[in-house]
C-alpha cells in the first residue's frame, strides 16, 4: 500500500472568499480516493482528507463533508431478478432517498457506467431548505444483470445568493465523484489484485 505525504493546499483548495461559501477543489493533488471492499468499488473524493466516511455501521456507505455541508451516499445490492436503472430507481425511491415534490432537474442522462451499469444520472435542486438555503443533489441509479448501484450526493449553500458555487459543486460533483467510481476487476483466482490503497481519509 502506498500513502501520498501530506500535501499543503493549493491554490484550487476549497475556500471560502468574499463571504462565498466554498467550492470543491479542482487540483487533482486535494483530491483522494476511498475505496470500499464490502461494496467493491472505489470513489473519488475532493478535499479528501476531510471527508469523514462510515462503511460498517450501516446498509449504505456514507460519507460527509462538513466544509461544504456534502453528504455522499451509497449502496450496491444484489437481487433476485434480472434489473434495470428504473428498477434500482424504484429501490433508491422505497429507500426514501429521492424528496416527493420538491425537485427540479437540473441535468437528467442516461449513460453506460460505471463499467458495464446502465445508470441514470439526475442533477436536481431543492430550494425549500429551512433559512433560505438551496440543497443540490445527483443521483445515479445503475443496473447491471442483478445489481443495482445507488449513488446519491447532497450539497447545500446557505442563500440562493450562492447558487454559482452550487452549480459548481453540481457539476463537480456529476463529472468527478459520482460518473468517476470504479468498479473492482472480478476476481477469477485466489490472487487476483484488488485496489488496496486507501487515503488519509477521516471516519
Amino acid at each position: 500500500m502506498t500513502k501520498t505525504a501530506p500535501r499543503a493546499p493549493g491554490p484550487d483548495a476549497p475556500a471560502a472568499a468574499a463571504g462565498h461559501p466554498p467550492e470543491y477543489a479542482t487540483d487533482d493533488a486535494a483530491w483522494g480516493k476511498f475505496h470500499s471492499k464490502r461494496f467493491q468499488i472505489t470513489v473519488p473524493l475532493p478535499d479528501g482528507r476531510e471527508w469523514k466516511i462510515d462503511d460498517h455501521r450501516s446498509a449504505e456507505l456514507v460519507a460527509s463533508h462538513a466544509p461544504t455541508d456534502s453528504h455522499l451516499t451509497i449502496l450496491a445490492t444484489q437481487e433476485e431478478d434480472l434489473m434495470n436503472r428504473q428498477r434500482c430507481e424504484e429501490r433508491a425511491r422505497a429507500r426514501g432517498w429521492v424528496k416527493k415534490s420538491t425537485l427540479t432537474t437540473v441535468d437528467d442522462q442516461v449513460t453506460v457506467g460505471p463499467d458495464a451499469y446502465d445508470s441514470r444520472v439526475w442533477v436536481a435542486l431543492d430550494a425549500t431548505k429551512e433559512g433560505g438555503g438551496v440543497e443540490g443533489h445527483v443521483y445515479l441509479f445503475g443496473a447491471f444483470l442483478r445489481r443495482c448501484l445507488l449513488v446519491h450526493l447532497t450539497t447545500s449553500v446557505p442563500s440562493s445568493r450562492d447558487e454559482e458555487v452550487l452549480a459548481a459543486r453540481l457539476a463537480i460533483g456529476s463529472s468527478r465523484i459520482v460518473k468517476a467510481i470504479t468498479i473492482d476487476p472480478p476476481r477469477t483466482t485466489d490472487g487476483a489484485v484488488v485496489p488496496r490503497d486507501k487515503p488519509d481519509i477521516r471516519r
